[in-house]
C-alpha cells in the first residue's frame, strides 16, 4: 500500500501546521509532532432493503483511534458497521504506517497552492488566507477578510487597547488594519508558489482579469505571511509586534532564512510552553541552547502546575473529610 508524508499549514489564523501520514484510504494527522489521529475515510457504500441496491451516503471521517510512541494506539469506539472488517484492515494499515514514519517529522510541505489576500493599491499579495496541495482542492474561502484569531483577540499585547467608538483589542486593530489595506471590495488570488522562485497567478475571487496568469517574484509574497511593510509608524510597530508574539508558530516554516530564523527564536524563547509544545515540528534549529533553555523553563513550569493541582485536590479532600466527619 503506497503511503505518502506531508505537511500542510493551518491557516486563517495560521496556527502551525499539521503533519499528516496517507494511505490514500485514511489518514494520521498531528499538530505537535507527538499525538497522531487516525482518521479513516467513510467512502463505503451502504445496502438498502434490496441487497442489490446500493447506495452511497456522505459521512464523516471515522476516527480509529489515538496514538503516541509512549502510549500506543487507544482505539476510538466504532459504531457497529456492514463494513466493520475492512474498516479495521484499513486503520490497522494506517497504523503500521504511522510506526514506521512517525519519527521521521516534520515533512516537506505540499501545499503549494496559495490564496493570497491581495493589496487595494497595488494587487500584490497581502495576507495569506489559505493553501491546498493540488488543483482539485481549491474551493472558496468562506471569507475575504484576514483574521487574528480568538487567541490572538484575547492575548496579544492585552493592556494595549485601541480606542475609536469602543474599546478594541491590538488582536482586533490588527485585523483592522490588514484588510482596510484590501480595500472596500477586497480581492483574493490563487498562486502555485515554487516557494524559492516564483508565484504564479491562478484564479480568484472578485480578480481583475489582467492578475490572471501573472508571474510575481518570490520577495512580493510575505515570508512571514502577512505584509511587513506599512506606511504608518505605529502599523509597523503593531505588525512587528505580532509577528514576534507568534513566532512560536512561524519557526514551523521551512523557508525561513537562518538570520531570520534565529531571530523569531530568541524572541520564541519569551514563550517557553508554546516553543516546547511546537519545537518537535521545527525543521532547523539555529540556536539550540536558547530553545533548550525554554523547554528547561516549560518543564519546570508544568511540574509547578502539576504540584499546585494537587495541592488543591488535596485541600478539597481534606474539607471533604473533615466535612463528613463533622
Amino acid at each position: 500500500m503506497p503511503v505518502s508524508c506531508y505537511s500542510q499549514r493551518i491557516l486563517n489564523p495560521f496556527r502551525g501546521v499539521m503533519n499528516i501520514i496517507s494511505t490514500g484510504g485514511a489518514d494520521a494527522v498531528t499538530i505537535d509532532g507527538t499525538n497522531w489521529t487516525l482518521y479513516i475515510h467513510d467512502n463505503f457504500d451502504c445496502p438498502t432493503d434490496d441487497p442489490e441496491d446500493f447506495f452511497e451516503i456522505d459521512m464523516p471521517d471515522i476516527r480509529f483511534g489515538d496514538w503516541n510512541k509512549k502510549s500506543g494506539l487507544i482505539r476510538s469506539p466504532l459504531i457497529a458497521s456492514y463494513h466493520y472488517n475492512e474498516i479495521q484492515a484499513i486503520g490497522n494499515a494506517l497504523l503500521d504506517a504511522v510506526q514506521e514514519y512517525a519519527e521521521q517529522c516534520p515533512f516537506d510541505f505540499e501545499d503549494k497552492y496559495e490564496l493570497w489576500l491581495l493589496d487595494g493599491n497595488n494587487g500584490e499579495p497581502l495576507a495569506l488566507l489559505d493553501s491546498a496541495c493540488s488543483e482539485t482542492e481549491i474551493h472558496p474561502p468562506d471569507t475575504l477578510a484576514w483574521e487574528a484569531g480568538i487567541r490572538c483577540k484575547q492575548e496579544f499585547l492585552p493592556e494595549q487597547c485601541f480606542s475609536d467608538k469602543q474599546t478594541i483589542t491590538a488582536g482586533e486593530q490588527l485585523s483592522r488594519f490588514i484588510n482596510q489595506r484590501a480595500g472596500t471590495n477586497p480581492s483574493a488570488q490563487w498562486f502555485y508558489r515554487d516557494r524559492f522562485k516564483y508565484g504564479k497567478g491562478l484564479n480568484g475571487i472578485n480578480l481583475e482579469k489582467k492578475y490572471v496568469g501573472r508571474e510575481l517574484s518570490a520577495r512580493l509574497f510575505p515570508k512571514l505571511l502577512i505584509q511587513d511593510q506599512w506606511p504608518d509608524q505605529a502599523q509597523t510597530t503593531l505588525v512587528d509586534a505580532f509577528i514576534q508574539w507568534l513566532s512560536p508558530y512561524l519557526l514551523v516554516l521551512d523557508f525561513l532564512r537562518d538570520a531570520q530564523r534565529e531571530v523569531l527564536e530568541h524572541t520564541a524563547s519569551n514563550q517557553a510552553l508554546l516553543v516546547d509544545k511546537m519545537c518537535l515540528l521545527y525543521p532547523k534549529i539555529i540556536n539550540q541552547k536558547s530553545i533548550n533553555a525554554a523547554r528547561v523553563e516549560a518543564m519546570m513550569r508544568k511540574s509547578n502546575q502539576i504540584k499546585t493541582k494537587d495541592k488543591a485536590i488535596e485541600t478539597i479532600e481534606y474539607i471533604e473529610t473533615q466535612h463528613s466527619l463533622i
